[in-house]
């Protein structure tokens, strides 16, 4: 009974070890700077800093997120951990066996023309719970439409001039609109000209603590 129960503890404590060990990991592994350490995926860090959703665009007044907040889906923790397994496998691949395909301009540039596979739009709802209250919504949310989120909002993620910015990263090896001004808590300011509307947007970006 004594060895029962001393192996019923062990085990105990050696499964909230290995629990408290892994949430320690998802959570190391779901920031933003983890999936900057691949150099393929700089030019995407760069521009998500700078853009709405990130710490130097959230003077826009977009809601703040990360990568993992976009591009995994967050139904329940069993879909989450699975989505981020997956994805982690698909992109552990990617680096080690496909270097000269994701090294193509071209290769992330289809990635971006389907956007929609892997930024799910319930991620969207999930954080902006009520939309301003314009014609476009009021449609969306009475299903007049058929148009996403990504549809109308497709800069969010990474800027107004993400394809300009992947062809400048690609061409130079460096994403000349972001180039400079890049240091630690440095104000920035840009100006921005949304193309759907002809306006312009000028604001003060600066980077803000977690």
């Amino acid at each position: 009974m004594k060895k029962t129960m001393f192996l019923l503890l062990v085990g105990a404590g050696i499964g909230v070890v290995f629990s408290l060990v892994t949430a320690q990991q998802v959570k190391n592994t779901s920031k933003a700077s983890f999936c900057a350490s691949c150099h393929e995926m700089k030019p995407m860090y760069e521009t998500w800093l700078a853009g709405p959703h990130g710490p130097l665009g959230n003077d826009a007044g977009a809601v703040r997120a990360t990568c993992v907040d976009c591009h995994l889906k967050h139904s329940n923790v069993v879909v989450y951990l699975f989505d981020k397994t997956r994805a982690a496998l698909k992109d552990v691949y990617g680096h080690y066996f496909k270097k000269k395909e994701i090294s193509s301009l071209d290769f992330w540039l289809e990635k971006l023309d389907a956007r929609e596979r892997y930024t799910y739009e319930e991620n969207c709802r999930g954080c902006h719970k009520v939309l301003p209250d314009n014609v476009k919504h009021k449609e969306y949310e009475e299903g007049k439409t058929e148009e996403s989120c990504l549809d109308c909002h497709h800069y969010v993620g990474h800027g107004f001039y993400f394809k300009e910015d992947l062809k400048s990263f690609f061409e130079t090896g460096a994403i000349e609109r972001l180039k400079y001004g890049t240091g630690d808590g440095m104000e920035r300011k840009y100006e921005h000209e949304e193309k759907e509307y002809g306006e312009k947007h000028e604001y003060e970006e600066h980077e803000k603590d977690d």
